[in-house]
């Protein structure tokens, strides 16, 4: 049982969480292509350790309806009745969708499939996708690689990869010191606890970011490319950049083999900070009310199978919420409201 001083400590934490989630909307202010890393390195990994994703992407307008939701929620014991699960140690599959084709150093191939989940995969090892096949890998406990279709890669430990083909997604959910290589012919990309991809297709390679910063290293020149920022860079040199949003549909490729979010013993508010994060779409509640549903009610079941932007409609309604979509954005409302306009 927990003493007075952890309860404390607890509800403390739970009002910072609140407090983020109650922001004061989503205009929240671009970083630009002038946040480089020497400059904001220290400003960022603050950022990353508070949880920068919940706070960006899950608010309610207006300081009265966060005082609201955190009076609430105060003398809750917990948001969370059961211990996050524990992750295997070393490089672990998560998904596969089709095959995935492994040659570790020294050994024969072999072909894994959606049973193999949780198959630890030795560092060196070569990585295959066919044209119809994708897969999703844990390098640590906060940090996933994807491969996308016809990705050929070797995995050279948790925090390098070599990509000759295809393309890679990185999902850095809490960052640390330590960013994840990609190593390619046409250069190195590395991440600060973010969220990219990098594709390298002929003589071409493309890095896109969703959420954070990253830092593409091509013979003596240092790229730093921001948030909602593509770069392009050819065998030439030659550099193309442009902008994309975090729900792009050129993302929606990662939700297809995204790791499964164990729902059970988790609270709606954990859920739809997973859901934002997969899908790239903010997170806004209707009214304090509702927030303070999402942010006391317990989930029990599981989500398996579906994609991440198929959940909603599927665990929201056991809440008694449902979403009505905008651009960019998920509009968490009672599902009796949305009853009554049908």
């Amino acid at each position: 049982m927990k003493n007075d001083d952890t309860k404390t400590n607890d509800a403390t934490g739970l009002v910072e969480r609140l407090l983020d989630a109650a922001g004061p909307g989503p205009n929240i202010p671009e970083d630009g292509a002038a946040r480089i890393k020497d400059a904001v390195r220290p400003v960022w990994q603050e950022g990353v350790e508070a949880r920068s994703r919940q706070r960006n992407r899950l608010w309610i307008g207006g300081l009265a309806a966060a005082a609201a939701l955190i009076v609430a929620m105060i003398y809750l014991p917990s948001l969370r009745t059961n211990p996050p699960k524990l992750m295997p140690q070393g490089i672990v599959v998560a998904q596969i969708e089709g095959t995935l084709e492994v040659t570790p150093p020294g050994a024969n191939v072999s072909f894994l499939t959606s049973e193999n989940t949780k198959v630890e995969i030795a560092r060196g090892s070569l990585l295959r996708t066919g044209p119809a096949s994708r897969a999703a890998l844990w390098l640590t406990e906060h940090r996933s690689l994807r491969l996308d279709v016809e990705t050929e890669l070797r995995l050279d430990s948790e925090a390098s990869v070599s990509l000759d083909s295809g393309a890679v997604y990185i999902d850095a959910q809490n960052g640390s010191d330590i960013g994840i290589e990609v190593r390619t012919a046409l250069g190195t990309a590395t991440d600060i606890g973010t969220q990219f991809e990098v594709r390298r297709e002929g003589d071409t390679l493309d890095v896109k970011v969703r959420e954070g910063l990253v830092s593409l290293t091509r013979d003596d020149k240092d790229f730093q490319i921001a948030q909602g920022v593509t770069l392009s860079v050819d065998t030439d040199g030659e550099v193309v950049t442009g902008a994309i949003t975090a729900y792009d549909p050129a993302w929606s490729w990662t939700q297809e083999v995204a790791p499964v979010f164990e729902i059970e013993g988790q609270t709606v508010l954990a859920f739809l900070d997973w859901v934002s994060s997969e899908t790239g779409l903010s997170v806004r509640f209707e009214s304090a009310e509702v927030g303070q549903l999402a942010a006391t009610t317990i989930l029990h079941g599981s989500i398996e199978g579906l994609t991440p932007a198929q959940t909603p409609a599927v665990v929201l309604p056991s809440a008694r919420l449902t979403v009505s979509q905008e651009p960019g954005t998920l509009l968490v409302i009672p599902l009796e409201a949305s009853a009554e306009k049908h």
